[in-house]
């Protein structure tokens, strides 16, 4: 099968398609043939090694120390072709979106995974593409906007909010009855209020913790915020909460993302879908850091050669 590979970590030019085999599935295992795989900021960090300097060393000790041992990409979905005589929770023709944020191995041409993984069946309203990257976007998201977080008429504020994690952000903390304020740039600002954004914010032109207004969440979902900069602008319950903090990956979570999917509550917004074969162009999309939403990769074509 062919699978995306790296010989170092950088840009995409270590990128490179190369024939593995295809791996055995044991008794406890499912193989799935993948149709869509999500490119997201996560893949970014990996693989290029863009993160604080204290933690360079930490990626190189979990992924790999000179290029991560694995096949790359770490969301996806695809269709169950295999189930090891172990497995309760699915059967052959189950279509399936998951994450695999240390093992990696999405961008191939099948994956095998243990039915403990963080694994959900897809809703019958999603397409392969607007599921590989809910394990990832959405899942992150609900960590940070949710139930516990933000109450009925709650004023929310998401910065960055045109990325994969701030689109989902939009529609769940207007699920949850709060009203939104997004902040990015204008050019998106139409894609937000689709989104469900009350208000937008432009953050060439406006610091939005120089104004009045106070929030009771703030949510940086690019990570560029601190907490100083805004504590003006919180209310007297007000919260601020940053990507850079670390999520939990819970199937729990992707039952409850399913249950919005379902309801219509929930969808993802995707700017691009790639080829297989434009896998480079895929990744040099998701690196500039200035995509919309989320960057998928389709096997679309070569599944119906």
């Amino acid at each position: 099968m062919k699978a995306i590979v790296q010989d170092r970590y950088g840009d995409t030019s270590t990128l490179k398609m190369i024939d593995v085999s295809i791996p055995e599935t044991r008794s406890s295992e499912i193989q799935v043939k993948i149709k869509a795989v999500n490119i997201s900021s996560g893949d970014m960090r990996i693989n290029t090694l863009d993160v604080p300097f204290g933690l360079t060393l930490v990626i190189r000790i979990l992924f790999g120390w000179k290029r991560p041992r694995s096949i790359r990409g770490i969301t996806a979905s695809g269709i169950i072709t295999k189930v090891g005589q172990e497995v309760s929770k699915y059967k052959v023709g189950d279509k399936v979106y998951f994450i695999q944020s240390l093992k990696a191995g999405c961008l191939a041409e099948y994956k095998t995974l243990n039915e403990k993984d963080i694994i959900a069946k897809i809703p019958p309203n999603m397409s392969y593409e607007e599921a590989a990257p809910l394990a990832f976007g959405a899942m992150s998201s609900y960590h940070f906007i949710n139930e516990h977080t933000v109450s009925k008429g709650d004023k929310v504020l998401i910065y960055g909010a045109s990325g994969s994690l701030g689109t989902y952000a939009i529609q769940l903390a207007k699920y949850f009855g709060a009203t939104v304020t997004a902040v990015s740039s204008s050019k998106n600002h139409a894609i937000l209020s689709s989104l469900g954004a009350d208000y937008v914010i432009d953050y060439k032109i406006n610091n939005f913790w120089e104004d009045e207004q106070t929030y009771d969440l703030i949510f940086d979902a690019v990570g560029k915020l601190k907490k100083k900069q805004v504590s003006k602008v919180l209310s007297q319950k007000g919260k601020y909460t940053s990507s850079r903090r670390p999520t939990k990956e819970d199937v729990r979570i992707l039952q409850k993302i399913n249950e919005l999917v379902s309801e219509q509550k929930l969808k993802t917004y995707i700017e691009q879908v790639y080829d297989f074969e434009d896998f480079k162009q895929a990744h040099e999309h998701v690196y500039s850091k200035h995509k919309v939403g989320n960057v998928v990769i389709s096997f679309k074509k070569r599944i119906d050669q």
